[in-house]
């Protein structure tokens, strides 16, 4: 009857050994599992957890910055050589305001990118682990975009540089989890995620700290701290 929320990694871009980019890895008691984010570095972390990589065939992105789809290619494709070899990744991610900025995009792009390393294992896997199942869906509107098992996922709009970005609220149980990716505060996380039992926002350097310790000019800091973020 227990939901379990591990953070797989809870940084950005500037990797340390401690702290990797974000990912958020939910575990039911139904048996379910669910990646909120793929950051770069977090799959270091996730073997360690000995969950098998065929359980945890479900991805849920929250926009498309490196900190976090960075390691997508990883756990499809070590997933694949792995033990989910005989079904395919789901990965569920927004659209965009134009085709090439949306999921469907992205993961074609990837598939193409990685030909050799696929195309080398064909004949060799069964060729099922190396598909990835595509559910891109609208980000410009809350709305349930997940409902199996007794699982609903709901995407939520969020406001992160340009049209795109949402994030989610998990409902299983009674229980609930809300993950808001990156964003600015929003109405719409907040009336979406009313009475959640956990609710992890991103936070951000003030602009002084980042003048200080990365050595940005006070505009480009005052931009990326209470605007971007």
């Amino acid at each position: 009857d227990e939901m379990r929320v591990i953070a797989l990694g809870t940084g950005n871009p500037d990797l340390r050994k401690s702290q990797v980019a974000s990912s958020w890895f939910v575990e039911l008691g139904n048996g379910d599992k669910f990646f909120f984010d793929v950051g770069i570095g977090s799959q270091v972390n996730f073997p360690m957890l000995q969950v098998s990589f065929r359980d945890a065939d479900k991805v849920f992105l929250s926009h498309l910055h490196v900190d976090h789809v960075g390691d997508l290619d990883t756990l499809w494709l070590s997933g694949w050589v792995s033990n989910r070899y005989d079904r395919p990744l789901r990965v569920w991610g927004p659209s965009g305001a134009k085709k090439k900025y949306g999921t469907k995009h992205f993961i074609d792009k990837q598939v193409e990118a990685w030909a050799w390393d696929i195309d080398s294992r064909h004949g060799k896997l069964p060729a099922a682990g190396a598909e990835i199942e595509v559910n891109e869906f609208d980000f410009s509107k809350t709305h349930v975009v997940y409902e199996e098992n007794g699982v609903t996922i709901t995407a939520i709009p969020a406001l992160h540089i340009m049209d795109g970005p949402v994030s989610y609220r998990l409902d299983w149980n009674g229980l609930s989890f809300a993950y808001s990716g990156d964003t600015t505060p929003t109405k719409f996380f907040v009336d979406a995620t009313q009475g959640v039992d956990l609710l992890v926002h991103e936070t951000f350097e003030t602009a002084k700290q980042m003048e200080e310790r990365i050595g940005w000019d006070p505009e480009t800091a005052k931009l990326v701290g209470q605007f971007v973020h």
